[in-house]
């Protein structure tokens, strides 16, 4: 395991990480299998597939979120929040 800190400045992902615990997504996603007639496992398979790729759908979203906390990182010379990023954006890539 990495430093925590070096992939995360600040601990804003980890704060988010504790706020989400607030809210219960399984009722929503329960609903959703209902309607769409599959398991509720195969649902939250695709919602978590459909978040870990977010960093590469990002160069393709309008507006493209992980870019644009890159260069406002950038901007403000927060080279360490810059490595974080980029750390996200290219974690499990072999590449």
């Amino acid at each position: 395991m990495g430093d925590p800190e070096t992939f995360d400045p600040g601990g804003r992902f980890r704060a988010d990480i504790g706020a989400s615990r607030m809210v219960d997504p399984m009722p929503g996603l329960e609903v959703l299998a209902d309607e769409l007639g599959v398991p509720v496992e195969d649902v939250v398979h695709h919602a978590l597939v459909r978040w870990s790729s977010a960093g590469s759908e990002a160069l393709l979203a309008a507006p493209p979120e992980m870019l644009t906390a890159l260069r406002e990182a950038a901007d403000a010379g927060d080279v360490d929040r810059v490595r974080g990023i980029v750390g996200a954006l290219l974690a499990g890539w072999d590449g």
